[in-house]
């Protein structure tokens, strides 16, 4: 089969500004650009074979490999895709290789004027050899005048000219809609030093949790059977450390078995600025499995749209600054239509 786009992933704020979607205070360009990865990878298996990574108007945090990794995609960071020309150089260029390659469009709010509706958010499109569709030509990524990189509303309409049957993206369904944005807009500024009071998890520890933290993998024993969640190298009924296999847990459709709301000084030291900023804030206890249940901050949604009972998504979000750098880990939001993948236009 020719080479084409296998899929696309398609991710919309569910803020806005009055007229277009904008970002939340915990998005930033490594969520969005994660979260379109993460829904392009959900319509189907993650390549087989390592996939060159072209990022457009936006620059590649080191999180981000590390993201794509732990969802099966093997990335490397194409060093060439830096180069000018945008949306449309990188579709070009991802069309002519061999082998998978990503073409990941971010709209951040410094180019947000360029753009047009609708506003910021992200597009990730997988190419490759066994492609289920063929291509447009490049020419159809060309931005309008006074975007001359391209962004958001240039790959969306990139998309739009391919089969619509031929390709899923899971999207909110109406990119005009939105909440107003709470308290200040994000920032992708390095974070301001912390103190912390309550939730500081050490840097090796972290890292070692991010399958768990990031994808919800657990863990389940070859020996006695059990399955443990988060996962910890070790079994805690019978004590094995081998045969231990990793399995993925929903991210989507976890139902609330207990929630509250932390009001202003009540909460850690680490989340002060986005207190001052928002208001208060909830956190749910959801069950995501049989005998799995995670605590989850809650993102994009009032004290009235969470409650015990409900079904919630979950996305990666910044969490809180702390030793320069921000830590990131899912949050729960209202569910949507079960993960259902939608046509891109």
């Amino acid at each position: 089969m020719a080479r084409g786009i296998v899929r696309a992933g398609v991710y919309l704020p569910a803020f806005t500004d009055g007229r277009r979607r904008v970002r939340g205070p915990d998005e930033d360009d490594f969520t969005l650009a994660a979260t379109a990865l993460e829904r392009a990878v959900g319509l189907g298996a993650g390549p087989a074979n390592e996939a060159a990574l072209l990022p457009v108007g936006f620059a590649v945090p080191p999180e981000l490999p590390i993201f794509a990794r732990l969802l099966g995609t093997s990335l490397r960071l194409d060093d060439a895709s830096g180069r000018p020309g945008g949306l449309a150089a990188a579709i070009a260029d991802a069309s002519r290789r061999r082998g998978p390659a990503w073409v990941v469009v971010v709209a951040s709010d410094r180019d947000r004027s360029a753009v047009g509706p609708p506003g910021e958010g992200a597009v990730a499109i997988l190419f490759d050899d066994e492609g289920a569709v063929a291509a447009p030509e490049p020419d159809g990524a060309t931005p309008a005048p006074g975007a001359a990189e391209g962004g958001l509303g240039a790959a969306l309409a990139y998309l739009s000219s391919v089969r619509r049957d031929a390709v899923g993206a899971r999207a909110r369904p109406d990119p005009t809609l939105g909440r107003p944005v709470p308290g200040a807009p994000a920032d992708d500024r390095p974070p301001p030093p912390s103190v912390s009071q309550g939730a500081f998890v050490p840097a090796p520890r972290y890292a070692e949790s991010q399958p768990s933290r990031w994808r919800f993998v657990a863990e389940r024993c070859a020996a006695c059977g059990l399955r443990t969640f988060p996962a910890r190298g070790r079994c805690p009924s019978c004590g094995a450390a081998e045969g231990l296999r990793r399995e993925s847990l929903p991210t989507e459709g976890g139902q609330v078995v207990a929630a509250t709301w932390i009001a202003p000084g009540g909460q850690p030291t680490e989340f002060d600025a986005q207190v001052e900023g928002s208001g208060p804030y909830g956190v749910v206890l959801a069950e995501i499995a049989p005998d799995a249940r995670v605590t989850l901050m809650v993102a994009d949604a009032g004290r009235d749209e969470i409650a015990v009972g409900c079904r919630v998504d979950t996305v990666l979000r910044r969490l809180y600054p702390i030793e320069g750098a921000w830590r990131y880990g899912r949050k729960a939001v209202p569910a949507t239509a079960a993960g259902a993948s939608a046509p891109i236009r």
